[in-house]
């Protein structure tokens, strides 16, 4: 046994070292091409010669196989759901979607994001849409993940730079991002929110990254607490991040506030030294699916060049876009004018002691899908500090009694595990909705808004 120990970890640091080689190594690729990025031909060719490796790659996927040699748009379009349903054929990999919800499911519960299978990290997402996904990684996958985030994000510096992260979930991803020059600090948003206020005032971090529905919070923590803030930059991911917020943000940290448009399907837009969104298309490629005849907002659809473990080709978003005009940065890429829609509210619940505890709507999202698969639509609203409602719609066949106790039981498990007491969990057989507004599945009706 200790031989075979011996044996797993000289692999494993055979593996952390080859890893360290192909981040440089993508890294390098990515500044080869830089120009690239400002001339629309020249940006277009590279894609295309991305395209060719990517459609070798193909052989291996038993979901596209069959379209390996056929245009780009006689591929089928996919959504999360249709993703999801061929999750085993599509990967090439050979990993079950049940063995991948199983790994996922466990590191969330457990909260040790470090397990992986084999060579493949596993990351879970409920996204936008509350509809649970997994995207798989491999090592290479992971190295030019983290090159992008060093080319389009973090930046490179020879100066040593702290990175804390407000984040759902630790990752692998994340992780590798450690190196001397840049030092990784996570922070998981189910703990409570003024002991990681203290923390970061320790840390002392250059760069934050949060989603907005944390960084408003973490904004009054410091206030509350006289914390005065020292980071250079602040960067806003996963919600959308609504114009108030920013100069409410921007005010408080005294710069800028950037954002990062990722979700499970891919890392898919940055901002530019002028603060405008631009889509990375170096390696995507954006179908528009128009929603008007204006033309003046689409959903995206998505194929991504770089993906191999897990093939994104025509995957339809939900989101919202506005294209946005030229910009005086000179890149060529598509910029986003707006991301249409505004972040999930924040629960706010007490126990009987009069503590009030705050719940993400991640959580809350995760909950309610985890809870069963036959569940097609839900809502779930805050109507005062201890009382919530939700609403179910489930499959044809599906039995509702057992989903709305399946519901209850997770719910309360997560109110249970930050020692809510006695919070009202009550279902409502209807909801109101209003024709052509955007749907919201995580609503705190109590809440002012701020």
């Amino acid at each position: 046994m200790p031989l075979l120990r011996n044996l797993e970890g000289n692999l494993g640091e055979t593996r952390r070292v080859m890893e360290k080689f192909w981040i440089l190594w993508e890294y390098l690729k990515l500044r080869w091409y830089r120009k690239a990025r400002y001339h629309r031909p020249y940006m277009e060719r590279i894609r295309n010669q991305r395209a060719k490796s990517w459609r070798k790659r193909l052989a291996k996927s038993p979901f596209y196989v069959s379209y390996q040699q056929a245009p780009l748009e006689e591929f089928p379009v996919v959504n999360k759901a249709l993703f999801m349903e061929n999750f085993d054929a599509i990967n090439v990999a050979g990993i079950t979607k049940e063995e991948a919800f199983r790994v996922a499911l466990q590191a969330e519960e457990s909260r040790d994001f470090s397990p992986t299978i084999g060579d493949i990290t596993v990351g879970l997402s409920s996204g936008t849409s509350g509809n649970k996904g997994i995207f798989l990684a491999n090592g290479y996958e992971r190295a030019q993940w983290v090159a992008t985030v060093l080319d389009r994000i973090i930046g490179w510096s020879w100066k040593h730079r702290k990175v804390a992260f407000f984040l759902r979930a630790n990752s692998n991803l994340y992780e590798s991002v450690k190196s001397r020059l840049l030092t990784f600090e996570f922070f998981d948003i189910l703990q409570p929110l003024k002991g990681h206020a203290v923390r970061l005032a320790r840390y002392q971090p250059d760069i934050l990254v949060a989603q907005p529905s944390v960084l408003r919070d973490v904004v009054l923590e410091m206030k509350k607490q006289g914390i005065t803030p020292s980071v250079s930059r602040v960067i806003s991911v996963a919600e959308v991040l609504d114009p108030e917020d920013q100069n409410q943000f921007s005010d408080f940290f005294g710069v800028r506030v950037e954002q990062v448009y990722q979700c499970t399907e891919g890392f898919l837009a940055h901002t530019c030294e002028e603060g405008n969104l631009h889509f990375n298309e170096d390696w995507l490629m954006i179908e528009r699916n128009y929603l008007d005849e204006k033309k003046d907002r689409f959903h995206p659809v998505i194929t991504d060049y770089f993906r191999r473990t897990q093939p994104v080709i025509r995957y339809e978003l939900n989101d919202i876009i506005h294209p946005g005009p030229p910009c005086a940065c000179g890149l060529a890429s598509q910029t986003i004018a707006r991301i249409e829609g505004r972040a999930d509210d924040v629960f706010r619940l007490s126990n009987t002691a009069g503590e009030v505890f705050t719940i993400y709507p991640d959580f809350l999202r995760r909950a309610v899908i985890g809870a069963s698969d036959s569940i097609t639509d839900y809502r779930v609203t805050q109507v005062s500090e201890r009382r919530i409602t939700y609403y179910l719609e489930v499959e044809g066949g599906s039995d509702l009694d057992l989903v709305q106790v399946q519901v209850e039981k997770a719910l309360r498990r997560l109110f249970d595990r930050l020692a809510l007491d006695f919070v009202d969990i009550v279902y409502t057989t209807e909801i109101a909705r209003i024709p052509g507004a955007k749907r919201i599945r995580i609503h705190n009706a109590h809440r002012p808004t701020v």
